[in-house]
């Protein structure tokens, strides 16, 4: 039977309130019936009306249903069935599903099956006549949309230099919303988030007006890169789309030829800017010895996709976004396995050498060279120490390079805890400055 950890049941949570009162109705002795079969589970709970509420998760995808009144999802009753999933699997019994559960089952395969048909209609042969209106339409809408970012990046560009000529202490937050809204407009709603982040800089204290002149030279070069897009190398152009705004459907992707690997879970990170959930989750190869990073994306009170959990061995086929730098990637799951517990984990473990910062900085540097617009690059360090120096906490290799930390003092302090003074094997992600740690991977039950 598939196993959660507690980690992945928290990242389904909706919010901090919902997984604090799913922890309330994790132990077994507090459900009514519990029970579970290959990739389902089920149990019943008593709640504040007459009958008990049913709840039930299919792992695979993962769904949930309950039938309490709460419109979050997944729901406390679902998160508690989870929790005791991840903590106490022995108490979920094997035993036939009930009525209640084979009818729901019975509602989901109708709606996938209406899906499919739909979606079979929507694939099937056209005529010539009928494909080439489609094409034409396709490509006036790309036009259109094309004219639109023209002329949105021609507005951007010259109010940049009234902003440099005017200072940049002299800007308010209304004349920065007022122009990320007017990328929206322009359908590029990857310059509105550059705007909206560089804005965000001008309250961080410290050097904040080099920082933000940073930031908006990488700007004025992503404007510059649009205008002549047609004359860069294809990866870069896809680049370039990806940071204006574009986006590559799923399907687009799938066709494109995948690299199959044992992929192991390095590090994990998830933010939230309290519309949008992202969760990264960064993957190591054993035979192809690259990076890859899974992005998967929830709307508040929606769960995020499970992945598995650092340590663990994913094998399976990636296809690769186009990239100069290619790392985000999509995973065929209908290909995929995953061995929790799996010899594949100390050999992977024991595949990946010793790696200096030096070798990281010269990777990221080249890395720059291809492509100046990356925000997290992937840093694995071996056999560093943690040091904290004034305020700051660094990570310091066999060579007494150092490397400071985006961390806060009490993390610094549990984490040196944890090392108990010894050497560690780090892995995080560096944005040019400082470097955030997604994990410490090492096989599941390694000592």
């Amino acid at each position: 039977m598939t196993h959660w950890t507690t980690a992945q049941v928290t990242a389904l949570a909706p919010d901090a309130a919902s997984l604090k009162a799913g922890e309330k109705l994790s132990q077994p002795r507090q459900w009514q019936t519990l029970g579970q079969m290959e990739g389902l589970l089920w149990g019943e709970i008593k709640g504040s009306g007459k009958n008990p509420y049913q709840t039930a998760i299919v792992l695979a995808e993962p769904a949930f249903k309950c039938s309490c009144p709460s419109r979050k999802f997944p729901c406390k009753h679902g998160l508690g069935l989870a929790l005791i999933l991840a903590s106490s699997p022995s108490a979920l019994n094997a035993s036939e599903p009930p009525a209640w559960l084979w009818e729901w089952l019975d509602k989901r395969e109708q709606r996938a099956q209406k899906k499919a048909e739909k979606t079979a209609a929507q694939n099937e042969p056209v005529d010539e006549a009928t494909q080439q209106k489609r094409t034409a339409a396709q490509q006036k809408r790309n036009a259109a949309r094309e004219d639109k970012i023209d002329a949105g990046v021609a507005e951007l560009q010259r109010w940049l230099f009234d902003q440099i000529r005017q200072g940049l202490s002299q800007q308010d937050d209304a004349q920065w919303q007022r122009m990320a809204a007017r990328m929206i407009d322009a359908q590029a709603p990857g310059l509105a988030r550059r705007l909206q982040a560089a804005a965000s800089l001008r309250y961080q204290g410290g050097a904040w007006q080099q920082t933000l002149l940073s930031e908006l030279g990488k700007l004025h070069l992503l404007l510059e890169a649009w205008q002549r897009r047609d004359s860069l190398p294809i990866e870069l152009q896809a680049d370039v789309l990806t940071q204006i705004g574009f986006t590559q459907s799923k399907d687009e992707l799938l066709v494109l030829p995948g690299m199959a690997d044992h992929w192991w879970v390095l590090g994990q990170v998830q933010e939230d800017d309290g519309q949008m959930r992202t969760q990264r989750t960064w993957l190591y190869g054993a035979q192809s010895q690259r990076y890859a990073l899974l992005l998967d994306f929830a709307v508040q009170k929606q769960p995020m996709t499970l992945r598995p959990a650092i340590g663990q061995v994913i094998v399976g086929e990636l296809v690769f976004y186009p990239s100069a730098v290619p790392l985000r990637a999509l995973l065929r799951e209908d290909e995929t396995t995953i061995y929790p517990n799996s010899p594949l984990q100390e050999e992977l473990y024991s595949s990946i050498p010793a790696i200096t910062l030096a070798d990281n900085f010269s990777a990221y540097a080249k890395a720059l060279t291809v492509n100046p617009w990356l925000s997290q690059f992937p840093f694995t360090l071996t056999h560093v120490h943690m040091v904290r120096q004034e305020t700051q906490w660094l990570l310091v290799d066999n060579a007494q390079q150092a490397i400071p930390l985006s961390i806060s003092d009490e993390q610094g302090w549990i984490l040196l805890g944890e090392s108990g003074g010894h050497t560690l094997s780090v892995f995080g992600e560096w944005d040019g400055n400082t470097l955030s740690i997604c994990g410490t991977p090492q096989p599941q039950g390694r000592v």
